[in-house]
């Protein structure tokens, strides 16, 4: 073979192979894009088996998932463990499917454990790393010896395997809190880099191309259409950065199910779980934070609040107890309600606690409010439990909960009544990373405001408006509603302070919150831009009634409204009566 023909086959065979690496990769990708869904909704088709442990059907879909997580790991390098262990699994099912057994736990505490398994090898696959943890050997072992277990008439496993399923499932997030990409999205951010990069080279030929001076006409026309595409492109990115950083609620809780079916039955108790809002998406770094936190409300709430089936029954109560969450998001803040059916706080054994651990004397006790003495269990090292348990009696836990809500600038408010069950109220803002507002720019004395453009309803001359005086504030009509109408210090304030011809040379911008109207008295409104909204700093970490603070081209700075803070800020007006004493 001459020298020439050999470098040649050299070359083909570097190709062949580059190939074969790129549909490796392609195929790894396909199946871990595959596998996400089906391996993150495992653990609820399980438990949904346990509460229909005759039910064909549920075996069936749970075989089926199994399967496809086994068929598709046989083409991805270093899969063999995955698909060894889902094809033990599948076969375990398979068993139970032609045998036609029933579930029973020890069943399900295997499947949980399988599912666990089988997340922690994909994950680990996914990242390229040969971190096993030592746990897993002996359920492993147990898996695969499924052959090993003589099904009878009196228990579907007689030799129960000794499983304590694991239900913490942030173990299986990446270290670095990283997000995942489809490539759907991923192409989503190609195309749009793509858009930069035209927009950018118009913009250069634009300039080399157009005196501004010599075709003004032509510059502008040109300026307007570059503007017009930029805002476009800003628009989308930012949209597609929000979408990135989120996922479903239902993803960042999974491991909620298990957890209270864990905690229930080392506890000798029984309780469901009921969840609204959960197909809903979240920031995943405060869903993680706020998982964290769900954590010990469930354990604290099951160990401290839940009575047992007997006692439930004496109290005439269903004897399985219930948890419920509800999840929604509203203007930028996550509400977050826990509700158990539960015994309830007792208030008086709170306090006693509390003024014996001296948080707070018996003289200062008899002025606070149920509210706040419901929050003392929020504290470092609070418990009114005299035994300490696995579970709790340390006074750990609860404080995670506050911890978290104040992270983010939240409030938590809980609700009680003996014997019915507690409620825990959590309102968290989303943690705004880059927010991009399109706001109404105005002035108002030496300051420069921007309302945000989707809060307001109504711009109007004040010379438009009658208004009138109650209780020393000020008001206008709008829409048939008597609104509150005022400039940002008479609101602090919670009074009139500028005369009516003060008023008549101003603008009113009306804006809309969930709990009502308020128009805002503004010297003069400039017009319409998006604003990059940075937060308070650490230093000044809040101005009320602003979420933040933006710096446009001419360097200064604009405050950022926040109307429902601002209606809040009149909601804690004294009443007249107060007012007159």
């Amino acid at each position: 073979m001459s020298d020439e023909n050999k470098i040649k086959l050299e070359l083909d065979e570097d190709a062949i192979l580059a190939i074969d690496f790129d549909e490796i990769e392609l195929v790894s990708q396909v199946f871990f894009e595959e596998s996400k869904e089906v391996l993150d909704n495992l653990d609820g088709f399980i438990l949904k088996l346990e509460d229909q442990p005759d039910d064909k059907e549920q075996i069936n879909i749970l075989f089926r998932r199994v399967h496809t997580i086994k068929g598709a790991v046989g083409a991805v390098p270093g899969g063999q463990l995955l698909g060894s262990v889902a094809h033990e699994f599948e076969a375990l099912l398979n068993r139970i499917k032609v045998e036609q057994r029933s579930v029973n736990k020890e069943c399900i505490d295997l499947f949980l454990q399988s599912s666990r398994i089988l997340k922690i090898l994909a994950k680990n696959l996914r990242e390229k790393r040969d971190l096993f943890p030592e746990e897993l050997s002996e359920a492993i072992e147990l898996i695969t010896r499924y052959g090993g277990f003589e099904f009878s008439d009196e228990a579907p496993l007689s030799k129960k395997p000794k499983l304590r399923v694991v239900a913490n499932t942030q173990a299986l997030s990446s270290e670095d809190d990283g997000v995942w990409m489809s490539t759907k999205q991923m192409n989503e951010m190609l195309h749009l880099s793509g858009e930069l990069l035209v927009l950018k080279n118009y913009f250069q030929m634009m300039s080399q191309t157009v005196d501004f001076r010599l075709e003004p006409e032509l510059y502008e026309r040109r300026q307007g259409d570059f503007t017009q595409n930029l805002n476009k492109i800003c628009d989308q990115f930012q949209t597609q950065v929000q979408t990135i950083r989120k996922e479903k609620v239902e993803e960042c809780f999974q491991g909620l199910p298990i957890l209270i079916r864990q905690t229930a039955t080392e506890l000798n108790k029984s309780v469901q779980f009921s969840s609204q809002g959960f197909d809903s998406f979240i920031d995943k770094g405060l869903g993680k934070d706020l998982y964290d936190a769900l954590v010990h409300m469930v354990r604290n709430s099951i160990d401290h609040g839940m009575e047992d089936q007997f006692e439930r029954t004496v109290q005439g109560k269903p004897s399985v107890g219930t948890i419920s969450i509800d999840v929604s998001e509203e203007q930028g803040i996550v509400h977050l309600i826990y509700k158990d059916d539960g015994k309830g706080l007792n208030k008086e054994r709170i306090l006693a606690r509390a003024i014996k651990n001296a948080l707070i004397t018996a003289e200062d006790a008899s002025i606070l409010t149920d509210d706040e003495i419901y929050k003392f269990i929020l504290q470092p090292g609070f418990s009114t439990k005299e035994k300490v348990t696995t579970m709790s009696g340390r006074g750990v836990g609860m404080d995670v909960v506050l911890t978290t809500v104040e992270k983010y600038g939240g409030k938590i408010r809980i609700e009680t009544e003996l014997g019915k069950g507690s409620s825990f109220m959590l309102d968290v803002p989303v943690p705004q990373h880059i927010l991009v507002e399109q706001a109404l720019l105005c002035r108002w004395k030496d300051f420069q405001i921007a309302v945000p453009l989707k809060s307001v309803a109504y711009i109007s001359s004040c010379d438009n408006l009658q208004s009138t005086l109650v209780n020393r504030l000020r008001f206008c009509q709008f829409n048939e509603l008597t609104v509150p109408f005022l400039n940002y210090q008479e609101i602090v304030q919670n009074e009139v302070l500028v005369t009516d011809d003060e008023v008549q040379k101003c603008s009113a911008v009306v804006m809309k919150t969930k709990r009502g109207n308020i128009a805002l008295l503004v010297d003069k409104v400039d017009g319409q831009t998006d604003l990059v909204v940075k937060p308070f700093g650490s230093i000044v970490k809040s101005v009320k009634g602003f979420k933040g603070i933006s710096v446009l081209a001419d360097e200064k700075v604009t405050y950022v409204v926040e109307p429902e803070q601002l209606l809040a800020l009149l909601a804690q007006a004294p009443k007249s009566e107060e007012r007159a004493a």
